[in-house]
């Protein structure tokens, strides 16, 4: 079996008629009807229905052709996009970024390298009442619902603070943090909802000081000494050294980072950017900050 039985047996199916297929194809009837034959005894089953000159795929006919067209259509594309597609064409690309937004400058690094014809648009932060379909690419701690979801990051939630803040210890327990003043990120940023989910399961409720919706903010505040707070072991990799890193116990606190997109099969370039975006996380996971 070959691409040219295929291409044969998609324009015979679509024109019903070997005549016509073969004035489309620019080669006689006789190597039309040639090829449909080689491929149904190839097949060993009869594709057509023959009433006089006409053909009508028959059961078997229309079941094989649906293989064979998406089939066809996927090369095409596939050859496509190797022929200088994504390097001679634009290509808008929309990022929306609800975490990890300090891995945004190895990101667009990457692109600028890799996808010089990209242009790329990044939304930060919570925007749960955005329509998700409208972006190319959503860096989530949720999986979205009509979505394709890939994990691509796993990472520990640690308690941090000031080491002139007073407080010493390698391992904290969830209840001893009540009654401290935690500096937190706004309540409906991510990964304060992971924070909130995960004492709320444990009866706890914790004493938000100082907020802040921006992680940078948050940072700075712990640097300062304010109080304590929680610090993303990958994500967060920027924290000074002065702060002192313990881990929640005995039940870690931890997070998973998807890539969602609404394409069910990526195609051309978005399905390179896709294989960028998840080796780009992957190479971060292996700096995780150390306690």
């Amino acid at each position: 079996m070959n691409i040219n039985q295929l291409k044969y047996f998609v324009v015979v199916a679509n024109q019903e008629s070997i005549t016509k297929a073969s004035n489309i194809l620019y080669v006689s009837q006789p190597a039309v009807s040639k090829m449909i034959k080689q491929l149904e005894d190839e097949l060993e089953t009869k594709l057509f229905d023959r009433t006089g000159r006409t053909l009508k795929l028959n059961r078997s006919g229309k079941l094989f052709y649906s293989y064979v067209n998406d089939s066809l259509e996927e090369l095409d594309r596939g050859i496509n996009a190797v022929k200088g597609g994504p390097d001679k064409v634009e290509h808008p690309i929309s990022l929306l970024m609800e975490v990890a937004s300090p891995f945004i400058p190895a990101i667009v690094s990457t692109f600028k390298q890799k996808f010089p014809n990209v242009r790329l648009n990044i939304a930060q932060h919570n925007v749960r009442e955005t329509d998700f379909k409208q972006f190319d690419f959503i860096i989530t701690t949720k999986p979205l619902e009509g979505l394709t979801n890939v994990p691509v990051l796993k990472e520990e939630i640690l308690v941090g603070w000031n080491i002139n803040y007073g407080y010493s210890k390698q391992f904290v327990k969830p209840k001893d943090l009540r009654g401290e003043k935690i500096i937190g990120l706004s309540k409906n940023n991510p990964l304060r909802l992971t924070i909130d989910n995960y004492f709320n399961k444990r009866d706890i409720t914790l004493d938000y000081m100082y907020e802040a919706d921006d992680p940078a903010t948050v940072r700075g505040l712990i640097e300062a000494g304010i109080g304590l707070s929680f610090i993303p072991s990958v994500t967060w990799q920027t924290i000074e050294p002065r702060v002192q890193l313990a881990r929640l116990s005995p039940d870690p606190l931890q997070r998973t980072i998807y890539l969602s997109s609404p394409y069910g099969v990526l195609n051309g370039i978005k399905r390179e950017i896709s294989n960028e975006l998840i080796m780009i996380f992957l190479d971060f996971q292996n700096f995780e900050l150390k306690i």
